[in-house]
């Protein structure tokens, strides 16, 4: 997601409420360099299927308005890579991948939505890539889709779009792509989200409404997927016999360590409102989103996953 950010430690109530652009003195901060487009390279783990569409995706990044996009984060590329892992489970649907087969997914606060745009290559049926509505942030993604998506004229990646959504307003929006059927989302995407501490709940509650409901029956996991399934590495702490949709995967980094506790409000909020919260990934080297800031280079440079599903 597009951030505004403070550099130096801040009080109790530094929430950073959600779109906000704050006021800084003249040459508080470098200048925000010019949009980019920035690559990153998909993997193929233990001969998964095959790689449709491009082997690097481009993420075009925004620049030159108060909200911080014109970074790849760290996390999203944590995301991104989580997905490639466990595609055949978490993205493909009992028939297979692609259009009319693959799950769908969301993925909220998304930036230049990487995320989003793995899981579209990687086999998802439906992808709604969302952000703060803001016009240039829209347009961007609306790019990124195109660029990566779109263009490969393939069934075998989902069917994509990009929309400008606020967390905690009616989701018809979101919802209204995947027919009118009453069908919601299997899968839902955070990455690097919880920085925006006075916004939890609502995104929570927007995760909630837009979540299919668990199966009073949860499937077992695919045979081909136990197969074929590849060596995870050592970052991956995720159980792949329990790995299943619908779910919610909320990657971050902590980018102010005086803030740790705060940031992680959101996994108790999130059990205390009937979620179950199971720890998939932790990468104490991904290193920091911006490194020019202070703080415990360590605490920065880790990007922490969980998934978030509900009894």
């Amino acid at each position: 997601m597009a951030k505004s950010r403070a550099s130096t430690p801040a009080s109790a109530s530094d929430d950073e409420g959600f779109g906000i652009a704050f006021e800084e003195p003249e040459g508080f901060r470098p200048a925000t360099p010019p949009p980019t487009v920035r690559s990153y390279k998909r993997r193929k783990y233990g001969g998964v299927g095959e790689r449709v569409g491009a082997q690097d995706v481009e993420v075009g990044l925004v620049s030159g308005h108060p909200l911080w996009g014109h970074i790849l984060y760290p996390a999203a590329i944590a995301l991104s890579r989580f997905l490639e892992l466990h595609a055949p489970t978490l993205l493909h649907g009992p028939t297979g991948r692609g259009k009319g087969k693959g799950k769908a997914v969301l993925e909220l606060g998304a930036g230049g939505g990487l995320p989003g745009l793995t899981a579209a290559l990687e086999g998802a049926g439906d992808v709604v890539i969302s952000d703060f509505p803001d016009a240039s942030l829209v347009r961007n993604l609306e790019k990124n889709v195109e660029m990566n998506i779109s263009a490969v004229g393939s069934d075998s990646v989902a069917q994509a779009c990009a929309k400008g959504f606020t967390w905690g307003t009616p989701p018809d929006s979101l919802l209204e792509a995947l027919g009118a059927d009453g069908r919601k989302f299997d899968l839902i995407l955070l990455s690097d989200l919880v920085f925006n501490h006075s916004q939890h709940l609502a995104l929570l509650n927007t995760c909630l409404s837009c979540l299919s409901p668990t199966p009073s029956t949860p499937p077992s996991p695919a045979s081909a997927t136990n197969a074929t399934a590849p060596t995870q590495p050592p970052v991956d702490l995720s159980d792949p016999a329990t790995l299943s949709t619908p779910a919610v995967l909320c990657f971050f980094s902590h980018h102010r360590p005086w803030l740790v506790d705060a940031d992680l409000q959101i996994l108790s909020l999130a059990c205390e409102n009937g979620w179950s919260v199971t720890k998939v990934w932790e990468d104490p080297d991904a290193g920091p989103a911006f490194p020019e800031d202070g703080g415990d280079l360590a605490v920065r440079s880790t990007v922490h996953g969980w998934m978030f599903t509900r009894a």
